[in-house]
């Protein structure tokens, strides 16, 4: 009888042990879904803002072509905001100063790449379905976006740069600023 009393005690350390493994597997199972699902929407929104960004550019691009070319060849989607900006610059008033971007040259390669470049943020046209191939399929638009942006800029002579290093979002450091990438800043000893 004395091996009973004492067997549940010798055994107590594992009961606890067991007891506490199964109510952190279970609390881990509930947080872990719940910060899988914060995670998701935070790295799902930076994808989606990182595209919107994008497709505000295809539609200030596609807008600065000039008149002729955005008539004939880049699609409907673009032209409403054409039309919206004209609208906007009539409505100012006479006192005030309208700014606007100056129009690009006209070129045929320039306009295809901008063509392309709209078709693939195109925002009507990119799911928002949490399947596999929903999100590579979307990964891959925005890889290829991005690439299409960068040659754009080549082609226009605009670079835009989102890196790290910049003071601020969109635009590339200045030489002499400081930044890691300066060389100015060390200086040579003789």
């Amino acid at each position: 009888m004395e091996d009973d009393l004492f067997d549940s005690v010798l055994n107590l350390e594992s009961q606890f042990y067991d007891e506490g493994y199964a109510l952190g597997v279970v609390d881990g199972t509930r947080a872990g879904h719940i910060e899988g699902r914060l995670f998701g929407l935070e790295k799902g929104f930076e994808k989606f803002l990182e595209m919107g960004k994008l497709h505000g550019r295809s539609s200030v691009w596609a807008s600065r072509l000039s008149h002729t070319q955005a008539k004939t060849h880049i699609s409907v989607d673009v032209l409403p905001d054409q039309k919206t900006l004209s609208r906007e610059h009539e409505s100012t008033s006479p006192g005030s100063m309208a700014k606007s971007l100056p129009p690009l040259a006209p070129n045929a390669r320039l306009e295809k790449h901008v063509q392309t470049f709209h078709a693939l943020v195109e925002l009507e046209s990119l799911s928002t379905q949490n399947k596999e191939d929903d999100v590579s399929e979307f990964d891959d638009r925005l890889k290829r976006a991005i690439g299409k942006a960068k040659i754009i800029e080549k082609l226009i002579g605009e670079e835009l740069d989102f890196s790290a290093g910049s003071a601020e979002p969109g635009v590339r450091s200045e030489a002499g600023d400081g930044s890691i990438e300066d060389i100015r800043v060390l200086r040579t000893r003789h």
